[in-house]
């Protein structure tokens, strides 16, 4: 299958949504033929390069992005919202076009039912919530509860597209085809994540009592 292929500096997973701002003339000419066909492009992680100026060298497995919403600006640029597909390979690239295209094939991923798998999912939708329940009161928020799904495939990628983590990790998970091994991956970077996330915690509770102590 071709793909118009756009090298971001951010990993799309299947089920999430990019905002994007199109500025670049090349960029510009992709996304009006994808628009015109009523068609996807491919979001490919950086390896090599910048996101602007000269061709930079994508990793190899990506996911499509299909437009929801599309914004033209007076001067031709154009803010977009992209939901993700599905994970590709990119067999080969031609540089043909002022854009890359990528010949792709389509990566099927395995979403096991074991009972490991689902104890893992358990214990990932777990930690998941703790983790954003810590990401809130570090900020003096709260949520009554995060709705997840419950497969574990979907479950893998929803957890794997909100991490804040770095892209090499995020580019790994997307990369690993099996929710099973995926999964294991998020219990273990969570624990470290929500290790971390104590200690802001605390500072941020020790700020907002000091707080209420100096108006007394």
């Amino acid at each position: 299958m071709e793909l118009p292929l756009f090298p971001l500096n951010i990993v799309l997973f299947p089920g999430a949504t990019a905002p994007l701002h199109i500025f670049e003339e090349r960029y510009r000419e992709m996304i009006g033929l994808c628009l015109e066909e009523r068609r996807p492009f491919g979001i490919v992680l950086i390896r090599e390069g910048l996101a602007a100026g000269a061709p930079a060298v994508p990793f190899e497995v990506g996911t499509t992005a299909y437009i929801t919403e599309a914004e033209r600006l007076e001067d031709g640029r154009m803010n977009l919202v992209c939901f993700g597909g599905q994970r590709f390979r990119v067999v080969s690239t031609s540089t043909d076009r002022a854009y890359l295209v990528g010949d792709v094939e389509v990566l099927p991923t395995v979403s096991e039912t074991d009972e490991e798998t689902l104890d893992y999912a358990a214990t990932a939708s777990q930690l998941f919530a703790e983790y954003v329940r810590l990401y809130l009161a570090i900020s003096h928020q709260w949520a009554s509860g995060v709705e997840m799904p419950t497969d574990p495939d979907r479950l893998a990628d929803y957890i794997a597209s909100r991490l804040a983590i770095g892209n090499d990790t995020k580019q790994r998970l997307l990369e690993e085809l099996s929710a099973h091994n995926r999964l294991a991956m998020e219990i273990e970077v969570l624990g470290d994540l929500i290790q971390a996330m104590q200690p802001r915690l605390e500072a941020a509770r020790a700020t907002r009592w000091s707080g209420f102590s100096t108006m007394n």
